[in-house]
């Protein structure tokens, strides 16, 4: 795809939903639906298959207080992640203004761009010295 027609994807779903040639453009409520629970059960399947044998478990076994428990990690998990993915999609429109504005570089923004929406795990904290 060239970046005129992924401008055009982006800013046709926005802006003007009678574009013509364009997948999405022909996205309907079903297809949308059907598209998410069918990637959802296959990484769901997945992740419990993967679980099950690092754990050598039977997940259905355990007991309502370790359900809970895991649960509320999970949920606390869920909260730190949701903080730090506001946070970068609060930096990619800063970039996008500052594009806009051209105070950056498109070989600069690109960079800066790649890092932000890149699927890199988090940094290991560095040991610092006393020195």
């Amino acid at each position: 795809m060239q970046f005129s027609d992924l401008l055009e994807l982006v800013m046709g779903q926005f802006k003007n939903p009678k574009v013509k040639n364009l997948k999405k453009n022909k996205m309907t409520p079903e297809q949308d639906a059907l598209d998410i629970w069918s990637e959802a059960t296959v990484a769901g399947l997945d992740k419990y298959f993967k679980g099950s044998a690092e754990h050598k478990t039977q997940f259905w076994t355990a007991g309502a207080g370790w359900y809970a428990r895991n649960l509320k990690d999970e949920q606390l998990d869920l909260i730190s992640y949701l903080h730090h993915l506001t946070e970068r999609i609060k930096l990619i429109q800063m970039l996008a203004k500052m594009m806009e504005d051209e105070e950056i570089s498109l070989r600069d923004a690109s960079k800066l761009l790649k890092n932000l929406v890149s699927d890199k795990p988090p940094q290991d904290i560095k040991k610092q010295s006393n020195d």
